[in-house]
């Protein structure tokens, strides 16, 4: 054994791919866990920081919407160059961010919006001063995503939401196993995601359910527009986006016929309220 999970507490055992993994929740994690910012290839950016994700932050706001139709103060951790905050802003919300990168906080701050520029843990942010905060793909890079959950918890106000986009551990490090093995080389393709902390749906719960956080939902998330990281290799654009799709409306099927218990979609969507 190697310790208790950093989640939910349960004992861990070494993994694949030189993770470690717990027995209790299925939270997968590296020992070193080290922020780096992300450098992408010229014409890149753009496409993996807003155009793959416009549709994913417009279904995010409409959901918060239903939940809190009065809007109100909405805290965007991870907000890169400012994409969903200025979609929030736009449709009512008074939104503001937290981005760690020096350059994409300068340039989400550049429109007027207020960014934070420290881990929500150490931002000293106000409590119960947020009626909305989503987290997309985050968690995962964290250094202490529970710490980071239980804050998100403090600075929500009562009765708030909180919207979670995270990679499926469940469709990520079986990926990841098959790359190791040469599986996908004659492809090019790279499908897997892996980083300091890979999530699935009961890990996700655990953590939310230790921070204080009710009515939590999980549910598959549809995939990004197109093949934003040029991970498809040889498969070219069109087909890595059929793909993406069909194994969307897979993870759906599965998720229908096991009643709402499997969940292997490459990404998930998490609600819960305060």
């Amino acid at each position: 054994m190697t310790g208790a999970c950093k989640v939910c507490g349960g004992a861990c055992a070494p993994g694949p791919s030189g993770l470690t993994v717990c027995g209790s929740c299925g939270l997968a994690f590296s020992r070193g866990n080290v922020y780096f910012e992300p450098v992408y290839a010229p014409g890149l950016e753009e496409d993996i920081l807003a155009t793959a994700k416009t549709a994913l932050f417009s279904a995010a706001l409409d959901r918060l919407e239903e939940q809190l139709p009065g809007k109100g103060a909405l805290l965007d951790i991870g907000c890169a160059g400012g994409e969903l905050l200025k979609m929030a802003s736009a449709r009512g919300w008074r939104a503001e961010g937290i981005e760690l990168s020096g350059r994409l906080a300068d340039k989400a701050a550049s429109p007027g919006f207020r960014v934070h520029r420290r881990p929500v843990e150490e931002a000293g942010l106000v409590p119960a001063a947020y009626d909305a905060i989503t987290v997309f793909e985050v968690f995962s890079q964290m250094a202490g995503p529970a710490a980071a959950a239980a804050e998100i918890f403090r600075i929500m106000k009562p009765g708030g939401t909180l919207y979670v986009r995270e990679f499926n551990s469940a469709f990520h490090l079986p990926l990841r196993a098959m790359e190791l093995r040469g599986f996908f080389r004659p492809l090019g393709a790279r499908p897997s995601v892996i980083h300091n902390f890979n999530f699935g749906a009961r890990s996700l719960r655990a953590m939310l359910e230790r921070a204080g956080f009710r009515d939590i939902r999980i549910r598959n998330s549809p995939p990004t527009a197109g093949d934003p990281y040029r991970t498809g290799g040889r498969l070219g654009g069109l087909l890595t986006r059929l793909l993406k799709v069909l194994y969307y409306w897979l993870a759906l099927a599965v998720w229908a016929a096991t009643f709402g218990r499997v969940f292997i979609g490459s990404a998930l969507i998490v609600t819960a309220r305060k």
